[in-house]
């Protein structure tokens, strides 16, 4: 006669012990590892775009000055151009990355005739460090 086959409720408490012992295991092995990325720095800032109008005073709604942020992603890329991050800056917060410590370029998804005299810019990051990269955008609007 056959043995009869461990409950399943066991089987899978036995799974889920044996995940969280192995999740524990390389969480452990790749926070010890030199190149492992655990260490990571912040590059932040603000981001101001303008005109938004062609004659002062200029009344702009919340939806429009939140369509001219989304319009101009912040990109960070490695210097051989691969994109590592992109992101929409708040025009009220800015903007924040947390990445790897190395060499990389800053820069916006251009619209126009669009123009930035701090872009593209070439930023290094250092592990546990903040860098603070103000960005004007001059929209051209005249």
């Amino acid at each position: 006669m056959p043995k009869p086959l461990p409950d399943r409720s066991l089987i899978i408490v036995l799974l889920i012990v044996i995940t969280i012992a192995a999740a524990i295991v390389l969480m452990s092995t790749n926070s010890a590892a030199p190149d492992s990325g655990g260490d990571r720095g912040t590059l932040t800032g603000t981001v101001t775009i303008g005109p938004l109008c062609p004659v002062e005073p200029c009344t702009v709604t919340p939806e429009r000055l939140t369509a001219a942020y989304a319009a101009r992603t912040i990109v960070i890329s490695m210097p051989g151009g691969a994109v590592i991050a992109e992101a929409v800056p708040d025009p009220y917060t800015g903007y924040s990355f947390i990445i790897k410590p190395g060499t990389y370029i800053v820069d916006t998804r251009h619209q126009g005739i669009d123009r930035s005299p701090e872009l593209p810019k070439t930023v290094t990051i250092n592990a546990g460090e903040t860098m603070r990269l103000d960005i004007s955008i001059d929209t051209g609007i005249r």
